[in-house]
């Protein structure tokens, strides 16, 4: 885990130390060229904090793969006509999957631009979910190419209890229910539908609650 990223989540969250950060980390030049040319609006400080969230998350994911991985056994006389290996299928699969990724991405940022205010939300959350899911992917096959050996996927909907997780745990949880909520809060201003209010205000209930629970934790 990189210990400047956990450091700005926690204390410093500068905005022009925090771009430095991300722009070293991450080829998503893109996003830098938006964070850097926008400024340190309160939109901007969000997807900053939000990405760099995302980047320590997958930093730790890897360091935990990296500590229980075992280098591949290697035979010395193979026999012929053996089936491939499943890391061989598992990555071609991995690689057609990030093709997918890319060219949804491609299709949505083509789109963003002509669609309705409430309809450009739902597609710029929609880039940021199949982003992650990229940078996921992008991980899992350069630790591949680097090591011999895939990255198990991580575990999607189970997340940790907040009374489980570790420091460095809390503080990234801590930056993505923050954008969460100020997700939600928007979603609830602009609610035009009743049954819509309803289930957006019962998310941002739902994280305010678990970011006092966080917050009181890392201030014990």
């Amino acid at each position: 885990m990189d210990h400047d990223i956990l450091s700005w989540m926690k204390v410093d969250q500068d905005y022009l130390s925090g771009l430095a950060l991300f722009e070293r980390y991450t080829h998503n030049t893109k996003i830098g060229r938006m964070l850097r040319i926008g400024g340190a609006t309160v939109k901007n400080r969000l997807t900053l904090s939000y990405e760099l969230s995302k980047i320590a998350k997958h930093l730790a994911a890897f360091e935990n793969a990296s500590a229980l991985a075992k280098p591949p056994v290697k035979k010395e006389s193979p026999k012929p006509a053996q089936p491939l290996p499943p890391e061989v299928t598992t990555i071609d699969r991995l690689r057609s999957e990030q093709k997918m990724c890319y060219k949804m991405l491609d299709n949505l940022h083509a789109v963003l631009p002509y669609r309705e205010i409430q309809e450009r939300k739902e597609i710029a959350f929609r880039i940021l979910d199949i982003d992650d899911q990229l940078k996921e992917i992008t991980g899992r096959i350069a630790h591949y190419e680097t090591n011999g050996v895939i990255p198990p996927a991580p575990v999607n909907d189970e997340p940790k209890k907040v009374s489980e997780m570790s420091e460095a745990e809390l503080i990234i949880r801590q930056n993505n229910v923050r954008t969460y909520i100020a997700r939600y809060k928007r979603l609830v201003t602009d609610s035009k539908k009743l049954k819509t209010l309803s289930r957006n205000q019962e998310l941002l209930d739902k994280f305010q609650l678990e970011l006092d629970e966080i917050t009181e934790r890392l201030n014990k």
